[in-house]
Parts: structure tokens; C-alpha cells; sequence
């Protein structure tokens, strides 16, 4: 992990570090080019100045002022800056020979400043003092930073503090870059306690707080507290946009594009790589601009794009090298996995012993680094089936995660170093090495709040769980393989959550519960019910990504890379436990990216056959006779239209004579949200309406609305009034809450997803979730696409009826994809009438849909005239409903897509 900081030294760098060597006072070493360096280290400087630091002979000094070399500053004739070329000449020739001999020079340059400071009436020139020793702070933290001597720094900085005479708002820089120091050397329960003071400072000045800012999210972000980091880095963004400071918008742009990169977002990260990289390099900061081309190298890479990547590397490498920089050994490593996927493993094995080679044998400056190299030597040695090399990386590169505190890597190494056991047949050894990774998973999102995370670059969470269920079958230990099925949904869900972290806090107390074990879901099952809860494995992303552009020779590198794709199916009773596995690649479920209707192609006739006899029949006698059946999906079967499939031999899954059905997220949830929340007393029925006449305007919302009230004997809120905060204050006391109108989902943020309850009046998941406390029976969303959610790596179901059931609903109907509203209008009466008729909700509602399915042209005609009959306000709403004789005797609604859509998820007896 490599981390933006405010100095100029920002990459991690190999090498030895220069050691600061120890002043005896504050005259610099003499020599004819004394007088020209230290202009070179100065934003501006004037004659006394020059004099004092470098003791040069008049004469010299102004030679130097009178030459072209130097420009006299604007406003005032007496000060001067060297030119940018002259600057950059100097430094160039001074870095390439001694860096501690810079260094020795930033800090005499400090303390005479800070010095003097104290001792002028002007307060133009003590600002202007000030400032430069901000600038020697700054240039040193980039010397001492480049070479990851944190330590030096450390003991730099309370040197220096003892050159401060008096009060001095020097002392909050200080702390800044000792917070700074503090971090990255893992002191981190220090470094937040100082930057935490610092940030509560009352008038802060705007470059400070940026900084204090910035440094509070590397430091979250080096505790793996992701979600608290990118808060930090947003408010630095907002922050630097506010004070024009385009040097630290195009900092935060960069930590943000590489939060984007720890959550596999490779195009987003890139995206925000490209416009960090163009600020950088438009202000002139090329090494910064160096560093930026390296993150978009490392991108590219992620993404597959290999030529794209080598340029990035490329580039930065040209970079740094005409800076006269002699850190490169990150680079090093890039090249060594650039080479590793493209199949090249020699040039890859040398790539990264060069990169080690570079830290050389101290490698407490550069452990993050260390850490990486060790990280994926051991996994080129494991794909070449050196077992005992890769076991002896992975075990340094679990010393060098403890050491560093890097909690994500060490449950990289648990998981590869594992893998490896699993290839040598030890699987004992094996599982108790994935046990102790998913433990160290589940103590990091209780550490540091729930984020969705990755580990390692090409690893992630929901892999280690996969390898573990997988492991555990074939063991024999189908039990323990449920409950990590569980564990790995929960923790899925909940990491979510840090996605959007200003509202996690208000809704975790509500949605963390503790996972369900396989004995306890089967105490809940009643004689007559089944539950089919389904985990796939080794789902692939959509689109660009490394694993989909490996070359097709690179087969070991594949091989160990991803897990075979399986789809598991766990069916339980109340008394058994079956596993079977369904013959059907989860990978051919998947929706395209960006794909708006992504059930559509799974609806089609050959498709709902071949899911049926993948999904349902290996375990097709276990729900003979059943009652009811719960189904939870998993990754891309969230997707599948349950309620739509058929057998080949014409036998629907939603049949009259067959059980009703439900569906849910988890059996932890079913349990703990739906099964266990005790009966509501009697309370209201409140239907809510909107046409949303503004934008796809519904017909029928509105008067379904009315027509349900009446029908249960309840109030209709209907029309363009707010809803929102009457709902919110009468939630408590609801008994039936139906919700008809339009739904708006929001694929990059599913907890945004939201009901339209009036005009510019709007109900979020995340509302929902943190404000609306239900004590309901029942909630519908006759809302198109109401049920649409998000299926993330690692699944869990987002969105809508998830928010209610955490809201306090034990059961939630609602629609997978659009129908007609007067089909939804139908299913609706249809499944109200039979829950006053008595039955239970799953009941009620495959009844109601079952009779849709098949509704003739006659039977629709009767009950529309029916409605005009006993609805004056409904019949108002159907005129121009008419049903063409040619249909009176066809079953107008037979194909799937009408009705099929509806489903209840939770509680359905």
C-alpha cells in the first residue's frame, strides 16, 4: 500500500536512507557554492539572509544577486527567488551526490528562521520566516519520507522543536508531520491522538487543516478503517475546491481513486488517477505527477489493459530518473506483476528479487513494501508449484503483516498460505489456516466498522469464505459448511454498509446480528417446510478486469487464481440437511454491465427449463409435500425468476397444488428479522399512492392505492402531498403498509434507492433502514422495480425490501422487474382478498398469482367490471380498459413476464 502525503517525497522508496548526521551549529559548511544552495532550499531570501547561512564573502553574495541566476521579488526589490531552471540544476546535482547534506541544509535554514521570527517587529516578514520553515519541514519530510526513515524524522522533528524560541504556530506543524512520522511507523493509537488534537484546533489556518485532513485518512486508511478514510479524504477535497488549493484537490483525487482500487473498482480508480495526474503535472509537481502515472499503471494493470500499463510504468520510471531519483524499487515490483500475469515467470521472479535487492537487508523502512514482495514471490512460487519457497514467503510475509500492522495482508497470506497446504494434502492444516483468516476478517470489520474490502490486489474476502465452504464438503463437514455460507452473506452485507459510512453508524445496531448455525434454523422449520439456500462459487467480474484478459497460455497463473465455479445447494428441514450441487456455471447468469433489465434473458422459454432442472430438480423431493418453501439465492441467482420456472415437462414451481413460496437474503435474517418478530396487534392499514405525474406517469398507483384501503378497511394517502415524515411518525402503529408508484434504483449507491410517495417527496433504503421503525405484519412495494437490487462480490441482496425487513417488516412483497400496472393491480386484490380470506401471506399471494397466470380475456372483463361496480374511484380510472373479443377465451397473462414478478421475501406462513 502506498499512501499520498503533503511533501514532495510520496513514493514508498528502496535504498538505504540518509541519515541525518548531527550539527554542532547553525553555520552551514563553507564553499563557493554554499551561497547558491541555499537560495536553491529558500522560497525567497535577501542578503542577510544569504550571509548569515552561508557565511559567504561579500563580494560573492553580490555577484550572485546582480547575476541572472536569481529574480528580484515582486513588491519588494530587497528579496529574491532563484530562477525555477537555476533551482531545479542544483537540487538535480546536490541529490544525486549527498542527500544528507540537503537535509543538513533544511534544517540550519529552520532554525534560523524560526529564530528570527521571534525576533521581528514586522509581522510581513515573520509570515514570510514562518513560511519558510514550513518549506525546510515539508522539503525534509519528503527526503526522510522518500526513504521511509520515519524514525529519523521523528527524532528530527523534537530536535528541531528545541530551535523554536517561544510560542510559535511552528509547533502545530511539528505535530503534524510527528503525527505523520508516528503512523508510518505503526504508532498509530499516538499519531490519531495528535492529529485528532490538532484537527479540533479552533482557527486552524486552511493549508494546516488540509494537511491534517490528509494525514487523518492515511492513517485510517493504513488501520484499514476505509470507510473513515475516504470521509477524510472527501473533506479534504471539499476543503482544498473551497480554498483553491489545486495541489490538494489533486491529493485527495489520488487517495480517492485508491480507495476505489481496495474495493475492485480498477475504472473508477483510474478515472481519478487520470484527473489527479493532470493537475499534478499542469502545477508542475513531476514527482508527483511520477507517482500518479505509477497508480495508473497499477490500474491499467488491474484492468488487463498490459500495454497501457507498461507505458504508465514506463513513464514514471523516465520520471523519476530525470529527477535524479534513485528510488525505484516500487517500480521494480510492478514490472515483476505486469510480467507474472502476462505468463513471463522468469522476468518476473527477477523483477521482484530486484525490487528486494533495492530495500536491501533493512527492511523496517520499507515494510509495506517488503510485505508485497513476499506477498508475490510466494504466490509465483506457489502457480510454479514451489511449495516450500512459497510457504517460507507467505510465512515472512505473515511476520511483516503482524509487524506493520497491515490486517488485510495477513489475511492474504492466511488464505494463500493455506491454499498451498490444500496443494501439498494437508487439508486439516489447510482449514485451520482459512478458520483463522475469516476470523481475522470478521475481527477487522468489528475493529475498524464494516468495509467491502479486498486482499491483496487480486484476492478477495468472498474467496476465502468460497475456498473454506469448499474445503469443508469435502471434508465431510456439511454443518460447518453451512454456517460459513452464513457467516460469508452476513459479512457481505454489513461491509456494504461502510460504502457510504456518514449513514453506518445509525443503521448498524439495527442490522448486525449474530449468524444463525444450522441448529437453530432447523428449530425455526416447521414439519412442513423446506428451506434451499444456494452459494455459488467462483463468480467472475463483468468487463474489464485482470482476470478476464489473462493470456490464455497463462494457465497456471488462472489456475490458482480463481476457484473453480460450482453452485451449491443446501436444502434443510427441520430434520435434515442435504448438499447437492447444481449442474450450471454461476458465470452464465450474470447480467451484462449495465444491463437494465438483467432478469429478461434468464425469463425465455429455453431458460426457465434449464434453471429448473439445474436449480430445483436435484433436490425436487424434498419439496414434494412441502407447504412452503424458502429459497435464498446467492451472486448471480439473485437474478433467477424464481416463480417463473418450469419443467420441461410443463410442471410449474408456482403451482396451486404446490407449496407457497418465499423468498429471503439469509437464513440469519429470516430468523432473526422475519421469524422471530412476534405477531403486530391490530393496527392500521395505510395504502400510499403517487402517479408521479411528472415523469412516467403510472395510471393506476393512485386508485390501487384507494381500491386497497378500501379493501382493507384502511386509509389511502394518496396524491402529490408529502408522505415521508407522516409515515415515519405513524410507522409504529401500522399493521399493512402498501406502497404503489414508482421506484428509483440507484446501482452505485443500492442503500439510495428510493420510493416516489409524492412530488420531490422521496423515501431512501437508508432512510428507511435508520428512521422508519415498523411494528408491521406485512409491507408491499406495488412499485416498479421495487425489488431491483445490487448483487455485490461476496452477494448480499441491496436495496429496497431489504431496508424494510431491518425496519422492523417480517415480510416484504414486492416486483423484480417492471410489469403493467394493471397487471400489478390484479395480483394485488387478488393477493389482499386472500389474506382477509385468512391465508397466510406466501399463500395468498402465489393464489393470486397463480389466477393471473390464468386470466382469460372473459375472467378479466368480469372482474373489471366488478371493480366499476363496487369502486366508483377505481372505475373512474379504468376507462379505455377494453378487452378485445378475440381474447375472451386466451390466458392474456399466461407468459411469465406479467406475473411472475411478484414476490414475497421473509416471513411467509
Amino acid at each position: 500500500m502506498m499512501v499520498w502525503m503533503a511533501a514532495d517525497g510520496i513514493l514508498r522508496g528502496p535504498g538505504p536512507a540518509g541519515k541525518v548526521t548531527a550539527m554542532t551549529n547553525q553555520q552551514l559548511p563553507h564553499g563557493s557554492r554554499d551561497p547558491l544552495l541555499v537560495c536553491a532550499l529558500m522560497p525567497w531570501f535577501d542578503r542577510t539572509i544569504i550571509q548569515a547561512l552561508s557565511g559567504g564573502a561579500d563580494e560573492a553574495i553580490d555577484a550572485l544577486l546582480s547575476s541572472d541566476m536569481v529574480l528580484p521579488m515582486r513588491g519588494n526589490p530587497t528579496t529574491y527567488a532563484l530562477r525555477e531552471e537555476t533551482r531545479a540544476m542544483i537540487l538535480a546535482e546536490v541529490r544525486a551526490s549527498s542527500a544528507s547534506h540537503e537535509s543538513t541544509y533544511h534544517r540550519a535554514i529552520f532554525a534560523y528562521c524560526a529564530a528570527q521570527s521571534a525576533k521581528t517587529d514586522s509581522a510581513e516578514r515573520r509570515a514570510a520566516l514562518i513560511y519558510t520553515c514550513r518549506s525546510q519541514l515539508e522539503a525534509l519530510a519528503g527526503l526522510l519520507g522518500l526513504r521511509d526513515d520515519w524514525h529519523a524524522l521523528r527524532g528530527l522533528l523534537a530536535e528541531l522543536r528545541t530551535s523554536i524560541p517561544g510560542p510559535s504556530e511552528l509547533y502545530d506543524w511539528l505535530d503534524l508531520y510527528e503525527g505523520i512520522a508516528d503512523s508510518r511507523m505503526a504508532n498509530h493509537a499516538r499519531a490519531a491522538a495528535t492529529l485528532a488534537a490538532l484537527h479540533a484546533k479552533p482557527g486552524l489556518e486552511s493549508d494546516l487543516r488540509l494537511q491534517v485532513l490528509n494525514a487523518l485518512g492515511n492513517d485510517a486508511w493504513s488501520c484499514s478503517r476505509y470507510g473513515e478514510a475516504i470521509e477524510w479524504y472527501q473533506q479534504t477535497l471539499a476543503q482544498a475546491q473551497a480554498s483553491g488549493d489545486h495541489f490538494y484537490q489533486a491529493v485527495a483525487l489520488a487517495n480517492i481513486g485508491m480507495i476505489y482500487s481496495e474495493i475492485a473498482d480498477y475504472q473508477q480508480a483510474f478515472s481519478y488517477a487520470e484527473r489527479s495526474y493532470a493537475q499534478f503535472h499542469s502545477l508542475g509537481r513531476q514527482r508527483h505527477a511520477a507517482r500518479a502515472r505509477y497508480d495508473l499503471g497499477r490500474y491499467a494493470l488491474l484492468l488487463g489493459r498490459w500495454q497501457a500499463a507498461f507505458e504508465h510504468f514506463t513513464a514514471a520510471v523516465t520520471l523519476l530518473e530525470q529527477l535524479g531519483d534513485a528510488d525505484l524499487s516500487y517500480l521494480y515490483w510492478s514490472f515483476g506483476l505486469l510480467h507474472h500475469m502476462l505468463g513471463n515467470e522468469a522476468q518476473s521472479e527477477d523483477a521482484y528479487l530486484q525490487a528486494e535487492r533495492a530495500i536491501g537487508p533493512e527492511r523496517a523502512d520499507h515494510m509495506l513494501l517488503a510485505l508485497d514482495i513476499s506477498l508475490w514471490l510466494g504466490f509465483l512460487y506457489q502457480t510454479q508449484a514451489r511449495y516450500g519457497e512459497a510457504l517460507a514467503r507467505y510465512d515472512d510475509a505473515l511476520a511483516l503483516a503482524e509487524r506493520s500492522g497491515n490486517r488485510h495482508q495477513l489475511v492474504y497470506a492466511h488464505y494463500r498460505r493455506s491454499m498451498v497446504l490444500e496443494r501439498q494434502g494437508q487439508p486439516d492444516a489447510a482449514l485451520a489456516g482459512y478458520r483463522v483468516a475469516i476470523d481475522a476478517i470478521e475481527q477487522l470489520r468489528e475493529a475498524t466498522g464494516p468495509e467491502m474490502i479486498t486482499i491483496g490486489l487480486l484476492g478477495t474476502v468472498a474467496q476465502v469464505y468460497e475456498a473454506t465452504v469448499r474445503l469443508c464438503l469435502q471434508l465431510d463437514r456439511p454443518d460447518e459448511a453451512f454456517g460459513y455460507v452464513e457467516r460469508a452473506r452476513s459479512r457481505a452485507f454489513l461491509d456494504q454498509l461502510a460504502a457510504r459510512p456518514a449513514s453506518a453508524p445509525a443503521i448498524m445496531a439495527r442490522v448486525e446480528q449474530p449468524v444463525a448455525t444450522l441448529a437453530e434454523v432447523q428449530r425455526q422449520l416447521a414439519s412442513d417446510t423446506l428451506l434451499i439456500e444456494y452459494f455459488t462459487i467462483g463468480v467472475l467480474p463483468r468487463g474489464e478486469s485482470l482476470v478476464n484478459k489473462l493470456p490464455p497460455e497463462n494457465t497456471r497463473l488462472r489456475e490458482h487464481l480463481t476457484l473453480p465455479p460450482q453452485t451449491l445447494i443446501f436444502a434443510v428441514t427441520h430434520d435434515r440437511l442435504v448438499v447437492a450441487r447444481a449442474p450450471i456455471d454461476p458465470n452464465l447468469l450474470r447480467p451484462s454491465a449495465g444491463d437494465p433489465a438483467p432478469t429478461e434473458r434468464l425469463r425465455s422459454a429455453g431458460m426457465i427449463g434449464r434453471l429448473h432442472a439445474a436449480l430445483i430438480e436435484p433436490v425436487a423431493e424434498l419439496i414434494t409435500g412441502q407447504q412452503l418453501l424458502y429459497l435464498i439465492p446467492h451472486g448471480p441467482l439473485h437474478y433467477v425468476p424464481f416463480m417463473a420456472l418450469c419443467s420441461p415437462g410443463g410442471r410449474s414451481l408456482l403451482a396451486g397444488d404446490g407449496p407457497a413460496i418465499a423468498l429471503a437474503p439469509s437464513a440469519t435474517i429470516l430468523l432473526r428479522s422475519c421469524l422471530a418478530r412476534p405477531r403486530s396487534r391490530p393496527g392500521m392499514r395505510i395504502a400510499l399512492g403517487y402517479n408521479d405525474e411528472q415523469g412516467g406517469q403510472l395510471r393506476y398507483a393512485e386508485p390501487e392505492a384507494r381500491h386497497i384501503a378500501r379493501l382493507a378497511g384502511g386509509e389511502a394517502w394518496a396524491g402529490q402531498q408529502p408522505k415521508r415524515e407522516q409515515l415515519i411518525e405513524t410507522g409504529p402503529r401500522v399493521q399493512w403498509l402498501h406502497i404503489a408508484g414508482h421506484a428509483i434504483y440507484d446501482p452505485h449507491d443500492p442503500l439510495g434507492s428510493a420510493l416516489q410517495l409524492g412530488a420531490g417527496d422521496t423515501l431512501s433504503a437508508r432512510e428507511i433502514i435508520a428512521r422508519l421503525g415498523l411494528s408491521a405484519d406485512l409491507v408491499t412495494l406495488s412499485a416498479c422495480t421495487s425489488g431491483t437490487t445490487q448483487v455485490v462480490p461476496g452477494d448480499e441482496l441491496l436495496g429496497l425490501p431489504r431496508a424494510f425487513l431491518y425496519a422492523g417488516a417480517p415480510a416484504v412483497v414486492c416486483a423484480l422487474w417492471e410489469t403493467h400496472d394493471l397487471v400489478a393491480l390484479l395480483v394485488m386484490d387478488g393477493f389482499y382478498r386472500g389474506m382477509l380470506a385468512g391465508k397466510a401471506p406466501a399463500a395468498a399471494l402465489r393464489d393470486a398469482q397463480v389466477a393471473v397466470r390464468g386470466m382469460t380475456g372473459r375472467a378479466l372483463r368480469a372482474t373489471l367490471d366488478r371493480w366499476r361496480a363496487e369502486d366508483p374511484v377505481l372505475a373512474a380510472a379504468l376507462t379505455g380498459t377494453p378487452v378485445p373479443n378475440e381474447l375472451l377465451d386466451q390466458a392474456i397473462y399466461a407468459d411469465p413476464a406479467h406475473w411472475a414478478t411478484f414476490m414475497l421475501i421473509g416471513r411467509g406462513d
